[in-house]
């Protein structure tokens, strides 16, 4: 018999209500001992509370690496990089998969053999995908997106399934729970590759790019939720609800799944790669979150009455007292007090306040060499032979055995931009072979650039070398990327950002302002409810 809508809104709420007070009420030594050893004896049966233990593990390890990047960036000392780099690449992920855990209900998956399978089956799932890129190597991008879509989602597959096989998994959550566990691992080394990376290499010497740290871990950690483990998860949940694992609906989810990599990884720009992913994490989590829901109430439903459970929630989220309330708010109120904090803290570690270096990231060489020369477009011309008829814009002689010989002269030419000249610097060789040009500049009069004089600078990318002018002369390193994109590393002397860093700190202390005067205003209430009890 169906329930009223009154019935189901009144369960509705009591599911939020009991969300939030097993999220932070205070949890027993009982409690984490029950979570760590599940799956560990053969007591069997059904996990029926709400998760609690992810919220933890995602707020320690915010902490931990917010804590690590500020001192990496008050210090400079690359030892932190590898704190920074392991806890930037598991923050976001780890919970994420404890939460997939503690929503599963039955007892017979254990969290220790979860995190073997996220270490074990990652590290598997890379190195298989390594050796393919060492086989296979594609230049166009396109082309690439779907290789790497291809070749990514069946490693990742491939020691899924061998941990389903080894661990004798049958259900569909649970299949799908191993999975995931594989893609997240997966996606932590991944994480983990390119935060060590970015910090590393685009960064000049005795430098760490702190503002690149910020940047991949919010980038990567936000998209975890909808890429490496969802795409596995739902391949590992078809392979548990297909009764013959590799037929069509199995392969069907996979082939959804590699669609999907594809998607995100196309090398579109501006709105259509919004619009794009947009609707790949739509997609993503419209299908793990329906994936969770029925095989969740599936197990539910087939272990204990369902209207019962139900009914308990309710019995259970109106049991909550008044003092339970008001602890639960407190522990909230704190939480997102630190967090909001935590997240302040690394906007003031990845902005440029204070720093003599800056990363900017070009799309190609030609948007790099734009930049380096401000837009203008100077040419050098090195096929310039020396014009004899022309008069030498400068010349330098040398005292040879009493004699003055002419080594080195300047030829000038106007550029096309008015205001710039160009001069051509021929070193002397000999009578037989006459000057060689050596070296060109721009002589700069009218234009608001660095220097009056700009040398010729050799840049190369990959195969190809082009010669340009770096006007502004704030060209720390560069970086030509697999991708055809530049890395630079640039001078940031000219940022102004001290108002930034006061508004940001204001704001800070506004916020833990208010959180302790909450929080006394808590304790104030808490300890009157206390006395009219004892009265």
């Amino acid at each position: 018999m169906e329930r009223s809508e009154k019935s189901q809104g009144a369960l509705a709420r009591a599911k939020i209500v009991y969300f939030f007070k097993e999220t932070f009420r205070y949890h027993s030594k009982d409690e984490y001992k029950e979570i760590f050893s599940r799956g560990l004896d053969d007591n069997g049966g059904i996990n029926g509370g709400m998760p609690w233990l992810y919220v933890r593990a995602f707020f320690a390890l915010f902490v931990l690496f917010t804590v690590n990047v500020l001192i990496l960036r008050l210090t400079n000392n690359p030892l932190f990089v590898l704190s920074v780099t392991f806890l930037g690449g598991t923050t976001v992920t780890i919970p994420f998969i404890i939460l997939l855990f503690e929503l599963y209900p039955k007892r017979d998956v254990s969290l220790l053999m979860l995190l073997g399978v996220l270490v074990g089956g990652g590290t598997l799932a890379i190195a298989l995908s390594q050796i393919g890129y060492g086989f296979v190597s594609v230049k166009n991008r396109w082309l690439s997106a779907v290789f790497t879509g291809i070749l990514e989602e069946v490693c990742k597959i491939i020691p899924a399934i061998c941990s389903i096989l080894f661990f004798g998994q049958k259900g569909r959550y649970s299949c799908f729970l191993f999975a995931a566990a594989v893609g997240a691992g997966f996606s932590v080394i991944e994480d983990m590759g390119y935060i060590f990376y970015f910090s590393e290499s685009h960064a000049p010497v005795f430098q760490s790019d702190v503002q690149a740290v910020v940047s991949i871990f919010t980038d990567r950690g936000l998209s975890s939720f909808c890429t490496h483990i969802l795409w596995t998860g739902a391949a590992g949940w078809a392979y548990g609800a297909s009764k013959k694992p590799f037929k069509s609906f199995w392969l069907l989810i996979l082939l959804s799944s590699v669609a999907l990599h594809i998607l995100w990884d196309l090398p579109l720009e501006g709105m259509w790669q919004a619009s794009v992913i947009l609707a790949c994490v739509v997609v993503a989590s419209a299908i793990g979150i329906a994936m969770i829901h029925l095989s969740r109430r599936e197990i539910i439903t087939a272990c204990v009455d369902l209207e019962f459970f139900d009914e308990e929630i309710i019995v259970q989220a109106k049991s909550m007292g008044e003092v339970l309330r008001f602890r639960n708010a407190a522990n909230l109120t704190f939480s997102l007090a630190v967090t909001c904090l935590a997240v302040i803290t690394l906007l003031l570690c990845a902005l440029p306040i204070g720093t003599l270096y800056r990363t900017e990231v070009f799309g190609d060489s030609q948007s790099f060499i734009n930049y380096i020369q401000g837009g203008y477009s100077f040419k050098a011309d090195w096929d310039r032979a020396y014009a004899v008829g022309l008069p030498n814009y400068e010349e330098r002689w040398r005292n040879e055995d009493g004699e003055l010989e002419l080594k080195y002269v300047i030829q000038a030419q106007s550029a096309d931009i008015e205001g710039v000249q160009a001069q051509y610097y021929y070193g002397y060789g000999c009578y037989s072979t006459g000057y060689e040009l050596e070296t060109i500049s721009l002589a700069v009069e009218s234009l608001p650039v660095g220097n009056s004089r700009i040398e010729c600078t050799q840049f190369k990318f990959g195969k190809e070398t082009v010669w340009a002018f770096d006007v502004y002369e704030n060209l720390i390193s560069y970086v030509y990327n697999d991708d055809g994109s530049v890395s630079a590393v640039l001078n940031a002397e000219e940022f102004e950002g001290y108002d930034i860093l006061i508004a940001l700190s204001a704001t800070a202390c506004a916020v833990a302002a208010c959180c302790t005067v909450i929080l006394v205003a808590f304790t104030i209430k808490l300890r009157r409810i206390k006395e009219d009890e004892k009265k």
